[in-house]
C-alpha cells in the first residue's frame, strides 16, 4: 500500500504527534509499505527520503511550529507523483485542508487520526467563562465540519473516541504504538544517568516532553516542597518550550534550586535510560488524547502520577500502574507521587511489572496492525 501522511507538524520537532507517527512510519515501511510525508516547516533542512516540506510560517506563540501557506496545488501534484493509494491526515489545520484536497482532487480514500484535544485549548484564548463556552462549540463544529467528509477517523483513545462521537464524529480507537523493545527496564544503563544527574541515592521524580503551558509542569514544582518533607529527592524536568521561564522563575522563588533540575531537551537516545533512572514519572498535562511518554514510561517500568483527566486514567490505574490526583492540585500531586516513593520494594515491583504489562499492549506492531486492518475497511 501506498500512503501518504499528512501534518502540520514533523522533525525536527520532538512531540507526541511527530514520535507516533515516526514509529507507525517505519512500522509500516518494515511491512513493505510505502510511506510519503507531506508537511510544514523549513524547506532548507534536510527531512529524510519522501518527505515533501511546503512553504510555512511560524506560529507566534510556538515558534518551532509552523504553518503551511497555500499547500494544495503542490500537495495533489506530489501526491499524484508518489501515487498515493490512500491519504492520512494527522493534521487539522492548514495540511490537513490538504489532505482532504488531495484525496478529493485523486479520488483517494481519506483516514485522520485526531491528535489533539483542541475544544479544551480555549482555556488558554481566554479567561472568560462565557467566551470559553462559545469558542468551546465553534472549535466542536468546526471538528465536525473538517472530518466531514473523511471515510474513517481514529482516535488514539477509548475517552476521545466517545468525546468526538458525542459531538457527531463517528471514530475508531487506533492506538499511537510505542516500541517496546527500544524502551524497557534497563536498570544498568539508568544508572549512568542517576551519576550525570548527581542523584545520589536520592529518589527521582521526573516529568519530561515539550514543556507547554498545557503540561502544567508548575503543578509538579509546586507539589516538590511537600514531597520533599517525607521524601530524600530530585525533581528533574526534561524538555523545552513556552512555559519553561516561567518554572525556573518558580523554582527560584519557590527555593527549590537545589531539589528541581531542569535536565533541558533530552536526546532521544537517552530517553529510555532516564525513565528507567526514574522511581516515578509524573504529569501533570490534562491535554492528552493519549500521551506517549507516560506508555513510554511504563514500557521502561516506571510507575506514573498523572492528571485525572482525559486519556491519562486509562494508562494509570489506581495501585496497578500509579495513581491519579485531581488535575492542578499540587497537595494531591505530593500525595499521590509520596505514595508511591513510599512503597515497600514487593508492592513497588508490582506496580513496575504492572505498568511494562500495560505498556506492552500498547506496542507499535499491535497498534500497527490495528491500524491496518481499520485502512482495509476503506481501501
Amino acid at each position: 500500500m501506498n500512503v501518504g501522511f499528512f501534518t502540520d507538524t514533523w522533525l525536527p520537532n520532538a512531540d507526541g504527534v511527530v514520535n507516533s507517527m515516526v514509529a507507525s512510519r517505519s512500522e509500516l515501511e518494515k511491512r513493505g509499505h510505502k510511506v510519503s510525508v507531506f508537511t510544514s516547516g523549513d524547506r532548507q533542512t534536510n527531512h529524510g527520503r519522501r518527505v515533501f516540506v511546503h512553504k510555512s510560517v511560524k506560529v507566534p506563540a510556538y515558534p518551532q511550529y509552523k504553518f503551511a501557506v497555500f499547500p494544495y496545488a503542490s500537495a495533489v501534484k506530489q501526491a499524484y507523483d508518489q501515487r498515493l493509494e490512500l491519504v492520512h491526515s494527522h493534521a487539522i489545520a492548514s495540511m490537513g485542508l490538504a489532505a482532504i484536497g488531495a484525496a478529493k482532487t485523486l479520488k483517494l480514500p481519506l483516514v485522520g487520526t485526531y491528535h489533539t484535544m483542541l475544544p479544551s485549548a480555549v482555556q488558554y484564548v481566554t479567561d472568560n467563562v462565557t467566551g470559553q463556552y462559545f469558542l468551546t462549540q465553534a472549535t466542536w463544529r468546526a471538528v465536525r465540519l473538517f472530518y466531514k467528509t473523511f471515510d474513517a477517523v481514529f482516535a488514539p483513545s477509548n475517552v476521545i473516541a466517545k468525546e468526538l462521537g458525542e459531538h457527531g464524529v463517528e471514530a475508531s480507537v487506533v492506538s499511537n504504538g510505542i516500541n517496546v523493545k527500544r524502551f524497557n527496564p534497563r536498570r544498568a544503563r539508568a544508572a549512568r544517568i542517576r551519576r550525570k544527574l548527581g542523584a545520589g541515592k536520592k529518589k527521582i521524580i521526573l516529568t519530561a516532553g515539550r514543556m507547554g503551558f498545557e503540561k502544567n509542569v508548575d503543578i509538579i514544582i509546586k507539589a516538590a516542597p511537600r514531597v520533599l518533607r517525607e521524601h530524600d529527592a530530585l525533581f528533574v524536568v526534561g524538555g523545552r518550550g513556552p512555559s519553561k521561564q516561567m518554572c525556573e522563575a518558580l523554582v527560584k522563588e519557590w527555593g527549590l534550586k537545589d531539589a528541581v533540575k531542569f535536565a533541558g531537551f533530552i536526546p532521544d537516545a537517552e530517553l529510555p535510560d532516564y525513565y528507567a533512572a526514574a522511581d516515578v514519572f509524573v504529569t501533570g498535562s490534562t491535554f492528552e488524547t493519549q500521551s506517549l511518554v507516560v506508555l513510554e514510561a511504563m514500557a521502561c517500568g516506571t510507575p506514573v502520577v498523572g492528571a485525572n483527566a482525559l486519556a491519562i486514567p486509562e494508562a494509570v490505574k489506581n495501585g496497578r500502574t500509579g495513581y491519579v490526583f485531581e488535575p492542578g492540585d499540587a497537595a494531591d500531586c505530593a500525595r499521590k507521587i509520596s505514595k508511591v516513593l513510599g512503597l515497600k520494594k514487593l508492592s513497588y515491583n508490582k506496580l513496575a511489572k504492572n505498568a511494562r504489562r500495560f505498556a506492552e499492549t500498547k506496542s507499535i506492531e499491535r497498534a500497527t496492525d490495528d491500524l491496518l486492518h481499520e485502512y482495509g475497511k476503506v481501501f
